[in-house]
């Protein structure tokens, strides 16, 4: 799965299926990279 953010360049990729669940690591990254976190 890739997620593209529509103002900042780059894209976040997340491994699995998109039924299952993230592991609260890779929602943390996610969050970070999409500017949502510090």
């Amino acid at each position: 799965r890739q997620y593209k953010h529509k103002i900042k360049a780059g894209r976040v990729t997340v491994a699995g299926k998109p039924s299952e669940e993230v592991a609260p690591g890779t929602l943390n990254s996610i969050l970070k990279q999409s500017g949502l976190k510090e």
